[in-house]
């Protein structure tokens, strides 16, 4: 006669499921990063300093899908390109991150 495989605890199963979505807000975290935006590498274009605010604000949280906070905005020059951050909070989880612009003008035909 085979032998049972032993009841887990119900404790051992939710530390379990508790370190899959640990797993998984990390994994969400790093696919921010290397999305345009999510680093001084690949920032994403913006036509002015004015739509940027507004473009940041419209980008969800990548752990729980809620809107961000705008903590703030500034300007910095890295490789002798300009570049803006915006600083941005959770308002459900309070997760924080970064999300970088190039202004790039409108071209002239």
């Amino acid at each position: 006669m085979a032998k049972r495989a032993p009841k887990r605890r119900e404790r051992t199963l939710r530390r379990e499921q508790d370190r899959a979505i640990d797993r998984l807000k990390d994994d969400r975290e790093r696919l921010f990063t290397l999305e345009p935006g999510g680093s001084t590498e690949r920032p994403l274009d913006a036509a002015s300093a004015a739509v940027i605010e507004s473009h940041a604000l419209s980008v969800p949280c990548p752990l729980c899908g809620a809107n961000h906070e705008l903590v703030e905005h500034s300007a910095h020059v890295k490789n002798g390109v300009r570049l803006r951050e915006t600083k941005l909070r959770c308002r459900q989880c309070g997760s924080k991150r970064s999300l970088w612009f190039k202004i790039v003008g409108p071209s002239l035909n």
